[in-house]
């Protein structure tokens, strides 16, 4: 019920139960604070007293098979709330949550003992790569380990291409953007044929979650704080131009008269270093692996 429309409800189906008598229950989990939060508000005041409404975490059902304390290390907080407890709750505001103190190590540098992988954000205007490393745990989420980064203004793909050529490290895979594939009406080839002439072939998922950003974005945070408050993703001081993004990327203002939507903002300025990450995760960690926290809007 929650992604569908105020106007099916009110056109369609409640015209419907008028002619029949009828009565409707709508099952749902929450979609942020929109209409069917509306509805389940109706039930919860005396004032209209032809609704009800109930509000079930899913650890109560006895179909609920999962560990909790799995959900726990490898969910946000807003999204287990949301999807495992049934709670209405935002993400508007600050995107990542990202704390200086928690999410920079000092001293982190390249290790030599694990794999490297560059996420890249094409752009003319801004480009943005950022160089990360992954140390897989037994349990839970991976550790990721920004280490280096490019970030570029007014440059071409070229340029780009040859400075991520450059790089130190012996990188095991590249990731961007699927829209890279198309070909530029500037240069004639797509920015993935002008990294690949340099010997860098650029690997991207095709399943629509992966591309989806809000559901990317969700994937994402899992890394900056699971639920239990954990982080398992950090930073070298070097990367100031990443640390920037990842401190000013921002949901955009909500109007009282609006739904809240979980798109970031497409600011042109920080949304180049976190899409760039988001880029490198998704691939690195496939969201469709998940059965829990897929936001299908």
């Amino acid at each position: 019920m929650a992604i569908i429309p105020q106007q099916t409800y009110e056109m369609y189906v409640r015209p419907t139960l008028a002619d029949r008598q009828g009565w409707a229950l709508f099952c749902s989990t929450p979609r942020g604070f929109n209409y069917f939060e509306f509805l389940f508000r109706l039930g919860q005041d005396p004032k209209y007293p032809d609704w009800e409404s109930w509000q079930v975490p899913s650890w109560e059902s006895p179909f609920f098979k999962d560990d909790l304390e799995q959900l726990k290390a490898t969910l946000t907080k807003e999204t287990f709330r949301q999807e495992i407890g049934a709670d209405f709750t935002s993400f508007s505001g600050k995107v990542l949550p990202f704390s200086r103190s928690i999410h920079i190590k000092k001293n982190l540098k390249y290790d030599k003992n694990l794999p490297v992988y560059v996420g890249i954000d094409f752009g003319y205007r801004k480009s943005h790569c950022v160089v990360l490393q992954t140390r897989m745990r037994e349990k839970g989420l991976a550790d990721i380990y920004q280490i280096d980064e490019i970030a570029l203004s007014d440059t071409k793909t070229e340029d780009l291409a040859k400075l991520v050529k450059s790089l130190p490290y012996p990188v095991t895979a590249y990731f961007a953007d699927p829209a890279g594939v198309g070909v530029s009406m500037h240069t004639g080839v797509s920015d993935f044929y002008v990294f690949s002439r340099l010997g860098m072939r650029i690997q991207h998922r095709r399943d629509k979650a992966s591309r989806d950003v809000i559901n990317g974005v969700a994937h994402v945070r899992r890394w900056f704080e699971d639920v239990n408050g954990d982080a398992h993703f950090f930073v070298a001081p070097r990367c100031k131009a990443s640390i920037e993004s990842y401190e000013n990327y921002r949901y955009p203002k909500h109007r009282e008269e609006q739904n809240l939507r979980e798109m970031p903002l497409k600011d042109g300025r920080f949304d180049h270093g976190c899409d760039a990450l988001r880029f490198a995760i998704c691939n690195l960690f496939s969201i469709t692996s998940r059965k829990v926290g897929l936001i299908n809007w």
